[in-house]
């Protein structure tokens, strides 16, 4: 890597970092909505300060000609880790249907409303999805160099403010997230599938067992809504393991594709 690449990488990673540690301690949203589009600043910031004009040929050829893969490997990317999820509480006795507020305006609406809301998540998701490419490209597309680069500009979701603590369960989940959107970008290279496959894995987790972080309800979900109880009741222990858990098998799906697809098996 050049010197000016490393100069913009790293200027990239501070201004990112700095920008999000600045609406932290303000006590603001690190995300907006416009018309009904969500656009985080990790999701959207890193790309415009890295991209030069020599990535347009790059992605223009992702965007007009993405690899085809068979629809059934990433279907069960997204579906079979909740399916196994769900599965191992019930026969361990810890889930149980639930009754929440909103099941109606919120529950099944959501369902009904899921492409409305993939639509108005698919520009960050997309510009999200180029900045990892630009990034394995400019890394001689090597897989942990790649994680690592995109990993630096999360630091400021790591750093505890006042009396926090760091919040390891989150770093699992953002770290995992990470290894598997580099892992399609390696083996796969669908912008749009990697794209589809990053919101629905946290959505239809979300929806099952429910959140109270605002920020993943006012992205993933309605914009009016602060807190979802779930389809599912978990006992208070277990929850919040779910997500990292289902990031995980998900990690490992892609693994053995990825082999498969390596082997040519």
């Amino acid at each position: 890597m050049d010197k000016k690449n490393l100069f913009r990488i790293i200027i990239a990673v501070i201004l990112t970092n700095s920008a999000g540690m600045l609406l932290r301690v303000l006590k603001l949203d690190t995300y907006i909505i416009l018309v009904g589009f969500r656009f985080h600043l990790i999701m959207v910031l890193p790309l415009l300060v890295m991209f030069r004009k020599k990535h347009i040929k790059l992605l223009k050829n992702v965007f007009s000609h993405p690899e085809y893969n068979k629809v059934w490997r990433q279907l069960m990317w997204i579906f079979v880790p909740l399916i196994i999820i769900i599965v191992v509480l019930f026969f361990t006795h810890n889930i149980d249907i639930n009754d929440p507020d909103y099941f109606y305006e919120f529950g099944l609406s959501s369902i009904v409303d899921y492409p409305i809301y993939l639509v108005w998540n698919l520009p960050q998701l997309l510009l999200f999805s180029a900045f990892i490419i630009i990034t394995f490209s400019e890394q001689r597309k090597s897989f942990w160099k790649t994680a690592s680069m995109v990993l630096s500009f999360f630091v400021f979701e790591f750093v505890p403010l006042g009396k926090e603590k760091i919040e390891l369960i989150n770093a699992v989940t953002i770290i995992l997230s990470i290894f598997s959107s580099v892992l399609i970008v390696k083996y796969f290279q669908n912008i749009y599938w990697l794209s589809i496959i990053i919101f629905t894995l946290f959505w239809e987790c979300l929806l099952a067992f429910g959140s109270n972080s605002k920020m993943m309800i006012n992205i993933l979900f309605a914009a009016r809504y602060h807190s979802w109880d779930g389809f599912f009741s978990v006992t208070d222990k277990i929850i919040p393991y779910l997500l990292p858990a289902q990031v995980l098998i998900t990690v490992l799906l892609i693994s053995v594709s990825s082999f498969a697809v390596k082997n040519k098996v």
